[in-house]
């Protein structure tokens, strides 16, 4: 297997000790200037200068050598020669030859002009649905079963005695970080690949019609480990088809339409995530409503007997506390998975800025498919240069009418959904009021009902011993004592 690693290390890793991390690579240390690219730095060491193995005057030169024992190709400064270092392929060790006058690298010819049919493609940016769909409820289920010890705590409670719906938010949390850390393995895979020399300039400092096959051969020699990468196949397509149509023209249009892909497969890679953020807080709110409809509804079961009353009521107070647990819970998930999905988001897109920088920069110029020459360019330009300033007036008068246009109808639509906004506002605020007026006034009638009707049975009591006291005193012209019984007994 033949390939190549990229001097391009890197900001910050210059000067460094870089101890691999990854599985199966040999312990050792190598300078950043050939990092490994199976696996990415880990651990760093304490910054150091190599010595100077030349005159400080001299500028710095890059060599390029062969591992003795797997042959693949890297590039150092020639500062680092004779140091001892591991290869970033098979971990062989070995010391960084010195650098010698002439020492062009030995290509291959025997797999040139091959058919190269490219190979399978993996997403980069989608991950499987089923295996991150299996993993999730594995994590989720083994993390509730954890808590089962804990039962009985105020923290675990909220997980495992508030129904259905926290278990619910906890699936859709789980299984987001699960995307999340799958998505964080490809991504360090495309950062690894950045490492690789896809266009060493041993092969010719540019890329014209008859070393373009040597760069694409160069390409399919490189580590099937890293070989399928977003960088390696841009570059791989940009360059089968200047080997076929020697035009630079062609090779931007592919290239940046190449990037309009990648960008694309990506922001849509973040469509799931985005759901189960809005989706957590929501069951959440699910979850309330349904704890305050039990409340309210055992409030209502208690009838009209005082003391099931105020059972009922002690427990709508804890039904409430136990139903904003939910919306609680919804609302902290939804929150700490924000986080990480955005710091992803965000090393994926530096991915892709990185890659079309190195296209822009590093490969579309050392494309030359020798049509014109660059003084025939500038004066085709500068003739061209008339008609374009008043195409260019043209268009900008056409955007501005569009932008008045677009403007005015941005703005009736801001007016639109504010109007349907206060409407909206105004119907729920007068539909809440309502409610709570209405089950005051239940509450009120409910509790008052029993009072008055003692007050009034007793005062028919009264009334009917006053009435049986002055019976008796006329009758018998003394006063008889009545010993109260029941409720007014001594």
């Amino acid at each position: 297997m033949d390939g190549g690693f990229s001097g391009q290390v890197p900001k910050g890793w210059a000067s460094r000790i870089i101890f691999c991390g990854g599985t199966g690579c040999h312990p050792g240390h190598f300078p950043a200037e050939i990092a490994c690219a199976i696996h990415p730095p880990f651990q760093t060491g304490t910054p150091r200068r190599y010595k100077t193995r030349r005159k400080p005057s001299n500028p710095r030169r890059t060599m390029e050598f062969q591992c003795p024992h797997c042959g693949i190709n890297m590039t150092t400064e020639d500062a680092n020669a004779g140091e001892q270092v591991a290869c970033p392929s098979c971990s062989g060790k070995f010391q960084i030859p010195s650098l010698s006058p002439t020492a062009p690298l030995k290509s291959t010819k025997k797999a040139r002009h091959k058919l190269r049919g490219g190979w399978d493609e993996e997403d980069h940016a989608n991950i499987s649905f089923l295996l991150s769909l299996g993993i999730g409820v594995a994590v989720t289920a083994l993390f509730l079963v954890m808590l089962i010890p804990f039962k009985g705590q105020p923290w675990s409670d909220i997980f495992l005695k508030r129904g259905w719906v926290n278990y619910a938010e906890v699936f859709l949390f789980v299984w987001g970080i699960v995307i999340l850390a799958l998505k964080w393995r490809k991504s360090r895979h495309q950062r690894n690949a950045m490492l690789l020399d896809v266009a060493p300039t041993s092969l010719g400092a540019e890329i014209n019609a008859e070393t373009v096959a040597d760069f694409v051969d160069h390409i399919y020699k490189l580590p099937m480990q890293l070989r399928d990468s977003l960088m390696v196949n841009r570059i791989r397509k940009g360059l089968e088809l200047f080997e076929k149509r020697n035009d630079n023209g062609e090779v931007t249009v592919i290239l940046n339409a190449q990037s309009d892909i990648d960008a694309n497969r990506i922001t849509g890679s973040y469509t799931l995530l985005k759901v189960f953020l809005w989706a957590i807080p929501i069951l959440g709110f699910i979850g309330t409503v349904q704890g305050l409809s039990q409340a309210v509804g055992s409030l209502s079961a208690g009838g009209t007997d005082p003391e099931a009353l105020k059972a009922s009521i002690n427990n709508l107070t804890s039904g409430l506390g136990i139903a904003f647990d939910t919306t609680l819970l919804g609302l902290v998930l939804s929150m700490i998975m924000s986080f990480p999905m955005a710091a992803m988001q965000k090393e994926e897109e530096e991915t892709l800025t990185l890659i079309d920088a190195f296209c822009a920069e590093k490969l579309l110029p050392r494309l030359n498919d020798s049509k014109t020459s660059g003084h025939d360019n500038i004066l085709a330009q500068a003739e061209s240069l008339p008609a374009f300033a008043s195409s260019l007036m043209q268009a900008h008068e056409v955007f501005l009418v569009n932008l008045n246009h677009a403007t005015e109808m941005l703005s009736q639509a801001g007016e639109t959904l504010q109007r349907r906004l206060d409407s909206h506002q105004t119907h729920v605020e007068g539909a809440f009021i309502q409610s709570i007026n209405r089950l005051t006034t239940e509450t009120r009638e409910t509790l008052t009902k029993p009072t008055v009707e003692m007050s009034h049975y007793l005062e028919t009591l009264s009334k009917g011993i006053t009435s049986l006291d002055e019976t008796l005193r006329k009758l018998g012209g003394e006063t008889i004592v009545v010993k109260k019984k029941g409720l007014f007994s001594r």
